[in-house]
């Protein structure tokens, strides 16, 4: 009996969705030691090492864990990135336990959970250490709690929704619109009970609580969050019509992913038993309207698709319930392996990048532009794991080069927090001083004090360097065929002779975006 009882157990809806979650860990074990140290990977890196209750463009949550995985791993590229990876496969298995919460068999179950593997978007938040890795993984465990509380009746865990919620902004703010946007969503349905419930009311206060640190250092340090999400839409991310938006969505999650997504929202909203969730596709609409009209990229969306999927996949499963329409949900399934594992390459780093680019060409398949920037050979994502180490050595050998007085006095300044995070990260074992920045966070930590008589620059107009030194000469260039175009072919500047304190024209070198 106990055998039987063991078998049943490895066999069960449960621990299939496991199996699942395990796969995509797998997926990520396989492919994430490959190629390079992603630039904000390297910014969390140094941000984790100067840790604060906030900082100028993200909370502190995933530059805590990008501490975390170095005191654990050490420099290994694998274990920075196990910890998102580990997010991502549980986010699997939430999506089938929230299709199961909303009705759904086992087929709807597998279903959301392959659906959440093989969506391209949510496939590369799990490659690397970003805030995106843990910010789907959070909406996620929020849409999960909430689907319980109002399916079950269970308004005692409103508290605990508003813990993940308080930690969810703790490590990106986008959180706050998935709430807001709920929020409207229970306007408009009968959840708009649980607005009356005590219950809500005491998570909602756990949820600022916890939050309560991060925005007290943006209050005191002027909200800087603002004008740098302001300065991003205005002069940084890629303009799109609500029909480019639309388009970005499915090619991002992949056309069959995106169906299902599509399904949900209307179950969400028709579905009779969907009555007590409905919240969810009121949701959707609105952050769609929202990210649309406030110039958002594409994949702000991604995020919710867990829960759409999950809705989709009850959905589709119930449609087809009868005799003739049962191919459907087992059709969807493979169609959607099938698609999910021909654009894997694009997404996390199956392939050498020669062969990379090679297919790429061969498909007709142009890098896309999430920003105003122009692209390379590859995607940023991909394109931004490249040339860091090329660089510091570059700049390296013009330190060295000094002689021990200069040495003694020299600074590094670098154009962004990805230049000067690769000095900062991978400069130390060839003796680099800390580069500054006037991008972000590094504005704020400001100038190295004595460091700055002879300063290094990476990049820039050699005619803004000759407003703080007398002396600008070109004395290295970096290159790197696979990099973002405005980090190759980059001049290295060594300046000289001073004209200004560095703390006098500090304020004019401020870069939020």
């Amino acid at each position: 009996m106990k055998g039987r009882v063991s078998r049943a157990t490895f066999s069960s809806g449960t621990a299939v969705l496991v199996y699942l979650g395990l796969a995509k860990l797998f997926i990520h074990l396989a492919v994430n030691g490959r190629y390079g140290l992603f630039r904000d990977e390297l910014y969390y890196i140094v941000l984790g090492q100067r840790l604060d209750f906030g900082f100028v463009d993200v909370p502190p949550f995933t530059p805590l864990v990008a501490q975390a995985s170095r005191l654990l791993f050490g420099d290994s590229l694998l274990g920075l990135r196990l910890l998102p990876a580990l997010a991502g496969a549980v986010t699997v298995v939430l999506a089938g336990l929230i299709a199961r919460k909303l009705g759904g068999g086992r087929w709807a179950q597998a279903l959301a959970a392959v659906s959440v593997i093989c969506s391209g978007v949510i496939l590369n938040f799990g490659y690397l250490l970003t805030n995106n890795a843990f910010d789907i993984f959070f909406w996620t465990v929020v849409a999960y709690l909430l689907a319980i509380i109002l399916k079950d009746n269970r308004p005692k865990l409103w508290p605990v929704f508003g813990l993940v919620a308080g930690i969810a902004l703790q490590n990106k703010y986008s959180i706050a619109f998935f709430v807001a946007a709920l929020g409207i969503g229970f306007l408009l349905t009968s959840a708009r009970s649980q607005l009356r419930s005590g219950w809500f009311w005491t998570g909602m206060t756990v949820a600022f609580a916890v939050f309560l640190p991060n925005l007290l250092w943006q209050i005191r340090h002027g909200l800087p969050f603002i004008e740098l999400n302001r300065n991003a839409v205005a002069h940084k991310n890629a303009l799109l019509s609500p029909l480019q938006f639309l388009s970005g969505q499915i090619r991002e999650a992949l056309p069959f992913v995106f169906l299902v997504v599509l399904i949900g929202i209307f179950h969400f909203l028709l579905g009779r038993e969907m009555k007590p969730v409905r919240a969810f596709g009121w949701a959707y609409l609105a952050l769609l309207v929202f990210f649309v009209l406030s110039g958002g990229k594409t994949y702000y969306m991604a995020a919710i698709y867990p829960t759409m999927l999950a809705g989709g996949a009850v959905g589709l499963e119930r449609w087809s319930s009868r005799p003739k329409r049962r191919w459907l949900v087992p059709a969807t399934l493979i169609l959607i392996i099938l698609t999910g594992a021909a654009a894997a390459p694009f997404a996390v780093a199956v392939l050498p990048v020669e062969k990379l680019v090679s297919l790429s060409q061969r498909l007709g398949l142009a890098p896309a532009a999430g920003e105003r920037k122009a692209m390379g050979l590859l995607p940023q994502h991909f394109a931004d794991q490249f040339g860091w180490e090329e660089m510091t050595e570059t700049v390296a050998r013009v330190y060295q080069g000094l002689s021990a007085a200069d040495r003694a006095v020299c600074g590094i300044f670098a154009q962004n927090y990805g230049e000067a995070s690769a000095i900062n990260v991978l400069g130390r074992r060839l003796g680099l001083p800390e580069a500054i920045s006037g991008h972000n966070n590094y504005w704020i930590w400001g100038p190295v004090p004595g460091r700055g008589e002879v300063m290094i620059v990476i990049g820039g107009n050699p005619d803004d360097h000759r407003q703080a030194y007398r002396e600008v000469a070109e004395v290295a260039r970096h290159t790197n065929k696979y990099a973002m175009p405005y980090e190759s072919d980059l001049p290295i500047f060594l300046c000289r002779g001073l004209k200004v304190k560095i703390a006098d024209f500090w304020p004019r070198v401020r870069s939020y975006i």
